[in-house]
């Protein structure tokens, strides 16, 4: 291995060693999409959509890691893992649960300390994982794999940074090159064209919506035909390396109507404001009072949140929220997106991405005047 790829393996094998150290673990069992993905780099094309074809990363503490994948998959699997074995089993003959009991008691952790993902696995295969290691402790370690998640190693940085600053640039060509008359998915296949070019994995999500369709929260393309004075809300989501971008755009085909030009420039100003609150200790908590502040002088609906942590899932910690109180740390990185939605008329979403530094943020993405695109 080597450039990014070797430098997430060894960076987040170390920062998982040292968890387990500091928790009294001698081993982790990762047996979620995307906990696998993030311990292993290995996301087994059907794990997300056949339940019963489960995965797992192993990881002793001070020791060689493990993938445990089913055998069908074992020629994409093997190029993606960044652990150095891997063990397939076959569908129908063995059951993949057993065959990570077994990974761990041939690894001598058969009566060891094992950090397990109790909220992923089901209540049946936890006690099958259970009655096959009897002399095993199991211990729930699913938030520590999300807080493990929040501040991201250098080489994650690096690749968020990269596929954002990439879908920011594609988000603008969007809006040079289209106008009235395009459709909702001409758009979506410009998109995701250019968005393979940059060399991202491809497409997880596109919000393509325009004119009322633009106050959908998660519409999909259409062949709806853009006209004069719609607003078009475009939100780019896909994965590069299997980390995330996440950067959304409103634009207007033509001039913009008082109103639109109003709540627009509004957004702006509270992104901003959200923006300069950013440093370490801010709670996230405050940073969407801000925005919630703004949404009730103006008379606008807000959202239930103003902004998410981004990594190797869409939407993890921290959330930017009025329930969450979380201290930012210097290595979280964040999307930040007010949004309002005026239901059967239209809809505005700023969202850039964002990491924040010792002293404040760096942005990877950088929302400007609202976008007019050819009538």
């Amino acid at each position: 291995m080597n450039g990014p790829v070797a430098g997430i393996a060894d960076e987040i094998v170390m920062k998982l060693d040292e968890a387990m150290a500091a928790s009294g673990l001698d081993a982790l069992l990762a047996t979620s999409p995307e906990n696998v993905a993030w311990v292993s780099g290995a996301a087994p094309p059907s794990q997300k959509t056949v339940r019963s074809r489960l995965a797992a990363a192993i990881l002793p503490r001070g020791g060689n890691g493990e993938v445990v994948a089913i055998a069908l998959e074992g020629p994409v699997v093997r190029t993606q893992s960044r652990l150095p074995e891997l063990r397939l089993y076959e569908e129908f003959v063995e059951d993949p649960v057993l065959v990570f009991a077994d990974s761990l008691a041939r690894r001598g952790l058969g009566d060891a300390a094992i950090g397990v993902e109790e909220t992923h696995l089901s209540h049946a295969d936890y006690e099958k994982l259970a009655r096959a290691l009897p002399d095993a402790r199991l211990v729930r370690a699913d938030e520590r794999f999300e807080e493990l998640r929040m501040v991201k190693t250098p080489a994650e940085i690096a690749l968020i940074r990269d596929i954002g600053a990439a879908a920011d640039r594609i988000a603008k060509e969007v809006f040079e090159h289209f106008g009235a008359g395009s459709t909702e998915r001409e758009i979506a296949n410009f998109v995701a064209e250019r968005y393979a070019e940059a060399g991202g994995d491809g497409l997880t999500m596109l919000v393509v919506g325009s004119g009322p369709r633009s106050a959908a929260v998660n519409a999909p393309p259409t062949g709806r035909a853009l006209e004069l004075g719609d607003v078009l809300r475009l939100d780019i989501i896909g994965t590069k390396g299997r980390y995330h971008s996440d950067v959304a755009r409103t634009a207007v085909v033509g001039a913009p109507t008082d109103e639109v030009r109003r709540v627009y420039d509004l957004l702006v100003g509270v992104h901003h404001r959200c923006l300069e609150a950013l440093r370490p200790g801010a709670l996230t908590s405050d940073v969407y009072a801000i925005y919630r502040a703004a949404m009730d002088d103006a008379g606008l609906p807000p959202y239930h949140f103003v902004g998410h942590g981004l990594g190797i899932t869409l939407h993890e910690g921290p959330f930017v929220n009025a329930l969450t109180e979380i201290r930012l740390e210097e290595g979280m990185v964040l999307c930040i997106e007010p949004l309002t939605l005026l239901e059967g008329r239209f809809g505005v979403q700023i969202e850039d991405e964002l990491l924040i530094t010792v002293d404040g943020y760096e942005p990877f993405s950088e929302v400007g005047d609202l976008p007019r695109m050819a009538g």
